[in-house]
């Protein structure tokens, strides 16, 4: 799936809040252990409340205080009108927060020089191509990090949406029109910043699942993220999260 598809366009279940309370981000008063448990018993009540009226089928919170989860729980349903209740263990789809997920993984490369934000994708990826010759000789995982490819926003998201692959769906780009010179504009694309990541991950000779959990999701911890829409299909950058485990996995 392009990353960053929004939560209706990924059927999304449920939804997905995390709070994090640190002295260093409060105001000057000392968050006491009575404050944090008078704020997690509203935090409670009103998550109850969003699930009764309709607000969303079901979520889950995890509260970090001081590196330790002091706080962890499910509220509803996977899915309306459906029995399976949302616990801490529930996945979640995250849909546009994996971008600055994937900007961190090539940001890791980057640190490593293994590739540069400025690398040209013509070089990672010679048989990517935008719908002008220059723009595709002088495109850059910055470029599409930034979402100043020219590439419309939408572009590719009806294909994924009748079932095309990502491959094939980026091999397509070359076929759409820009929506602005190229770095003349911002336009907010799924795909294009999915090649950016991918490309970005061709010189260590691996996928780019198989760097985002060597560089991120091991080292973190995370065994319960992946950047793959099922067990076994992969689509594109984006991840599928754990709402929270004892410690921390985000």
């Amino acid at each position: 799936m392009g990353l960053g598809q929004n939560f209706r366009r990924w059927g999304m279940r449920a939804f997905i809040a995390v709070m994090v309370l640190s002295p260093h981000a409060a105001s000057a008063d000392t968050i006491t252990p009575d404050r944090i448990a008078a704020a997690l018993s509203k935090l409670e009540a009103l998550a109850e409340g969003v699930v009764a009226y309709g607000g969303v089928p079901g979520l889950a919170i995890g509260v970090v205080h001081d590196d330790e989860v002091i706080f962890l729980k499910g509220f509803g349903h996977r899915e309306a009108g459906k029995p399976e209740a949302v616990d801490a263990d529930t996945v979640f789809q995250i849909a546009s927060l994996s971008k600055p997920v994937s900007a961190t993984i090539v940001a890791a490369l980057v640190s490593e020089r293994i590739v540069s934000w400025d690398a040209k994708i013509v070089d990672l990826d010679p048989a990517f191509r935008l719908s002008e010759p220059y723009p595709t000789s002088e495109l850059t995982v910055r470029d599409l990090f930034s979402h100043r490819s020219g590439v419309p926003g939408t572009a590719g998201d009806d294909l994924e949406d009748i079932g095309y692959d990502r491959a094939e769906i980026l091999r397509r780009l070359r076929f759409v029109s820009p929506s602005s010179s190229f770095r003349a504009g911002y336009s907010y694309s799924n795909f294009g910043l999915t090649e950016g990541a991918t490309a970005a991950a061709k010189p260590t000779g691996k996928s780019w699942e198989e760097v985002a959990e060597q560089k991120l999701y091991s080292p973190l911890g995370m065994t319960s993220t992946v950047m793959r829409s099922s067990s076994s299909t992969s689509i594109a950058p984006r991840s599928t999260s754990r709402s929270t485990a004892s410690g921390p996995r985000r």
